[in-house]
């Protein structure tokens, strides 16, 4: 077992509270035993060197009026073999702080309401069986950070507690690395500004030395905790497993109430969009006691996760709720089967193409699948259903036309617009048999490229050479193709009508494709 030190004293054995008043440059020094100020002097007999000597200061002065605390620290430095430090309770005024830095002694100073018999027990374990006095305060520290979580102290107070007990900077951060609160100072608080934790051990920063414990169980967990200094041993380890475990705890009550706000949230939004709200006064009503504001226009916004399951659209979820909570927003979050739907209020001053880009570049670093869609503004309750469809079929199509790298917004749609509304009208299926529907099952049956080569044909305007270009076939070829579409479909490509008939009918093509998903 490594000798105890100072440093090992102070944040194993003293109480809370306690304070290094001088001499930190000697926490280091080796504590083989505990002495205890006599009743008669002399005031410390018999000392064999490296003892951690106690004392009251009023005790001091009863023995001997002469025996002020800067006596006491030069006769305890100077001795053969000295102290490894002192515990005071009682006023350290300047004359007793310079003669501790000037010997180079450590100096703590105990709270006021510390019981000096109960502080030489706790040295006493600590020197005589330290893994046991360890694991002790390992559960005593447990134990306080409960008790704060159940105090309603919140993440900050229980970090409050972490850095006191190790005397190091701490961070507690999301699952996805983003920094949620930290205490400390110096270059470790810079540093754990700078950390993105990601996995369980131990790195290095702007010269600081690092430790991670994930939050919750290791395999899946629900944050990560972090503690940075210029030099971390076992304690600010276990501590930092201790305090891990309190986190999870409290994350977990707030995860907790987060569900039960988000399925009442949510229950108001489907009530809304089901037409069940009721009166539209007692509908305005409610959401202002969920805190909305319903007098402003709102459009729909549509998370969308490829890949969604119940736990990734719960954090979702939460990222964009804490995302709406940065910027001040007050919106109704409604989980989805695949997406989280937010109801996003627009104020006059909304930049809200600005607003959704920031959204989506946020968290698109944690989530490489997202999707985000927005439907129109809806003037009020009433067409919150109709911005919600909007915002699917932006989701639909706009994948198609324009790919995920950007927010899908039913206003680009252009013409798609007017399709969509006709896709499950009789009219729109005959239009499309009469134009391309041949094509269509030509190319099925062929395995053919003639509705891709007319695509093609189209977006480049009818210029045949960029037209081979883009589908990387000769000009003679792509001729040849053109011919059989004249042929099969029956249309006329030079014939103004037909040639706007087969483009409006191959948007009709993407548009009535949807209908299955």
């Amino acid at each position: 077992m490594a000798p105890v030190t100072v440093r090992d004293v102070l944040r194993l054995a003293l109480p809370s509270g306690t304070t290094v008043a001088a001499g930190w440059v000697g926490q280091g020094r080796q504590v083989n035993w505990v002495a205890t100020l006599r009743a008669t002097l002399p005031a410390f007999a018999e000392l064999r060197g490296g003892e951690l000597a106690l004392l009251a200061v009023d005790a001091a002065l009863a023995l001997d009026p002469r025996l002020t605390l800067r006596i006491l620290v030069r006769r305890l430095s100077q001795a053969p073999v000295p102290v490894a430090g002192i515990v005071v309770l009682g006023p350290v005024v300047v004359e007793d702080i310079a003669a501790s830095e000037e010997a180079q002694l450590p100096l703590l100073q105990l709270p006021s309401h510390a019981d000096l018999k109960e502080v030489e027990r706790e040295v006493t374990r600590l020197v005589s069986d330290y893994e046991a006095q360890f694991e002790r305060r390992g559960a005593q520290l447990y134990d306080l950070l409960t008790q704060k979580s159940l105090a309603g102290q919140g993440v900050p107070g229980l970090l409050e507690v972490l850095a006191e007990r190790t005397s190091q900077s701490v961070a507690c951060y999301a699952l996805n690395g983003e920094l949620r609160a930290q205490r400390g100072k110096g270059s470790a608080r810079i540093a754990l500004q700078a950390l993105r934790p990601s996995t369980r051990g131990e790195t290095t920063l702007l010269n600081q030395q690092i430790w991670v414990e994930p939050i919750g169980p290791r395999n899946y967990p629900t944050g990560y905790l972090a503690l940075a200094g210029s030099a971390l041993d076992a304690w600010d380890r276990e501590a930092a497993e201790r305090g891990a475990a309190a986190l999870a705890l409290e994350l977990a009550k707030e995860q907790a109430v987060q569900a039960a706000e988000e399925r009442l949230r949510g229950d108001f939004v489907s009530n809304i969009l089901s037409g069940a709200a009721g009166d539209l006064p007692a509908a305005l009503q409610r959401g202002q006691e969920l805190g909305y504001n319903l007098s402003l226009p709102h459009v729909a916004m549509l998370f969308n996760l490829e890949d969604a399951n119940p736990a990734n659209l719960a954090r979702l979820s939460g990222g964009v709720q804490n995302e709406l909570n940065r910027r001040g927003l007050a919106a109704p979050v409604s989980r989805r089967e695949s997406s989280v739907l937010v109801m996003l209020p627009v104020a006059p001053t909304t930049r809200l193409r600005e607003l959704t880009d920031q959204l989506r570049e946020r968290l698109l670093a944690d989530y490489k699948n997202l999707v985000l869609a927005i439907g129109n503004q809806a003037a009020n309750l009433g067409d919150w259903r109709r911005s919600l469809e909007e915002a699917e079929q932006a989701l639909l199509l706009g994948r198609q036309l324009f790919g995920p790298g950007r927010v899908l917004a039913f206003s680009d749609l252009g013409v798609y617009r007017l399709l969509v509304r006709l896709r499950e009208t009789p009219e729109l299926w005959t239009f499309y048999r009469e134009t391309l529907s041949k094509l269509a099952d030509y190319d099925t049956r062929q395995r053919a490229d003639l509705i891709k080569t007319l695509d093609a044909y189209f977006n480049h305007l009818g210029n045949l050479r960029a037209t081979s270009e883009a589908l990387h076939v000769h000009r003679n070829t792509l001729l040849y193709r053109l011919e059989r579409i004249k042929e099969i479909s029956g249309m006329d490509l030079d014939n103004a009508e037909e040639h706007f008939a087969l483009w409006l009918a191959l948007r009709a093509h993407r548009v009535l494709a949807t209908l299955e998903e």
